[in-house]
């Protein structure tokens, strides 16, 4: 669920022919997945808002899902889960039209 929702905000803001990457890396204590885009990007205040229940960002999407809006559960619901099982999420962003990169680790 968590890759799915993240995943499919990647696609829903990306721009077609875009850049999607998805990673993991092993850690000693952990395993941490990254999906980077080269997508929308967030502001500082849509990165405050971003995990929070209902913390839909009003904005359209340039991808496949072009117009689709969404209900501002997704992200809340994949921090809830990865928190459940003792990890972490968060995201980086340059700022607007830069993308984004969300993180999340889970202990081994």
């Amino acid at each position: 669920v968590v890759i799915t929702n993240i995943l499919s905000n990647a696609i829903k803001y990306t721009p077609p022919k875009g850049c999607i990457e998805i990673k993991t890396e092993t850690l000693e204590d952990s395993i941490v997945v990254s999906i980077k885009d080269n997508g929308i990007g967030f502001t500082k205040k849509e990165k405050n808002r971003i995990f929070q229940q209902f913390g839909k960002i009003e904005r359209y999407g340039q991808g496949f899902d072009l117009g689709i809006d969404g209900n501002g559960l997704g992200l809340y619901i994949s921090k809830k889960i990865v928190e459940s099982h003792g990890g972490k999420i968060w995201m980086e962003s340059e700022g607007k039209h830069k993308g984004s990169t969300f993180y999340f680790s889970l202990p081994k």
